[in-house]
């Protein structure tokens, strides 16, 4: 029984839509007809492998552009992987979109600027058409991180100041700021004097293509004038452009997640002892950020096996129903539950042996296979 310990750690690795993601399936490529461009986008959709369509449990969402761009896409999404992994960010819903070579321009050029700027369309795309559908289809929550490179990095920017109060965070890599009558570095010193109940995270990169852009940022924000607006700049003096998503990223997500790190660590702790403190500290992540952020699976996992490690099966199985509130189709949780409380009894607990069978049999995070193996481990018990 005690093998299961290791479960979620080599999940993906048996399962078969894990063969290039240890934490994401890539769900879905999708064509997403839009009415406010009046063109069709091209999406791909992955999930965390705890994603279950019919369940309960809203995830974070990221939105990267330039789905066209194979090598910094793929970088970007193997980064949020590697970072879920690690804990060090929380299971999301990617959501990458594509541009034409045809469409590109446009859609990152505002009508100030050019008489064919579609900014403003692509704007009611991305709000008013694609992030409900992500909402309402596939599970995603309010909280949304938008990334772009070059262009998308102008256009994401612009959105920072247009839409403040639908993002939660903005990742602009290698953007310019400037086009004809728009220029993004007074916008962005503007959100200064906005009154913020929530954080909001505003991180920009630039290399050596763009190094007067940098300084034009540089010189209109004040980064301590609203202490819940963090901005972070960094510059890369001999980068290429085509370099500084790969540069950028990784420590992005980080600055964005800290806090979030933060408090999961505390609760991994050994001396966290106290469990209902999980309640205060998902109200403190939810004031912080502005949306629920729940628990990494890894950790609330862990902390059920340090105390069953401890013998101390009643906190146990309390780390591990606070794993099954917010993984609600992890049905491994409750055979651990199962192995606790027989620990405790020496007897098989009927009405949570039911509960098992029950999320497990509508679990689609499990192959037949993990499922046969799972209703072994529950005969080894009875």
């Amino acid at each position: 029984m005690r093998s299961l310990f290791f479960l979620f750690v080599i999940f993906c690795q048996l399962n078969t839509w894990c063969q290039d993601y240890e934490r994401y399936k890539r769900y879905s490529d999708t064509t997403f007809k839009s009415l406010a461009l009046g063109y069709n986008r091209e999406l791909t959709i992955t999930v965390p492998f705890e994603w279950q369509k019919n369940v309960d449990k809203k995830f974070p969402v990221v939105l990267i552009f330039d789905r066209q761009n194979p090598r910094s896409h793929n970088y970007i999404i193997n980064s949020i992987d590697y970072l879920t992994s690690n804990e060090q960010m929380p299971a999301s819903i990617i959501i990458g979109i594509e541009s034409t070579v045809e469409h590109r321009r446009a859609e990152t050029t505002h009508l100030a600027s050019h008489l064919n700027g579609l900014a403003a369309a692509n704007e009611s795309f991305i709000f008013e058409e694609l992030l409900p559908f992500v909402e309402n289809e596939l599970n995603g929550s309010q909280f949304r991180i938008l990334i772009g490179h070059s262009r998308y990095g102008y256009f994401t920017t612009a959105l920072m100041h247009s839409r403040l109060n639908d993002l939660n965070a903005v990742i602009a890599m290698d953007p310019f700021f400037e086009q004809d009558n728009v220029n993004l570095c007074d916008s962005i010193a503007a959100l200064a004097n906005v009154e913020l109940t929530s954080k909001k995270f505003y991180q920009f990169a630039i290399g050596e293509v763009f190094k007067d852009q940098y300084e034009c940022m540089k010189k209109h924000i004040d980064y301590s004038s609203n202490p819940n607006l963090i901005i972070k700049g960094t510059f890369f003096p001999e980068a290429d452009h085509n370099v500084v998503p790969g540069l950028t990223i990784n420590s992005a997500l980080y600055t964005i997640f800290e806090e979030w790190s933060k408090y999961q660590n505390i609760y991994l702790d050994n001396d966290f002892k106290d469990l209902e403190k999980y309640v205060q500290h998902q109200e403190f992540i939810k004031t912080y950020y502005g949306h629920k952020i729940g628990g990494s699976l890894g950790y609330l996992n862990g902390k059920g096996w340090y105390f069953y490690g401890e013998e101390d099966y009643p906190k146990a199985i309390q780390a591990w129903e606070i794993l099954m509130k917010e993984y609600p189709n992890f049905a491994d949780g409750l055979l651990f539950i199962l192995d606790a409380e027989y620990q405790m009894n020496g007897k098989i607990n009927q009405e949570t042996k039911q509960r098992f069978l029950d999320v497990l049999n509508h679990s689609e995070i499990h192959t037949k296979e993990e499922k046969s193996e799972l209703l072994k481990e529950l005969e080894l018990l009875e």
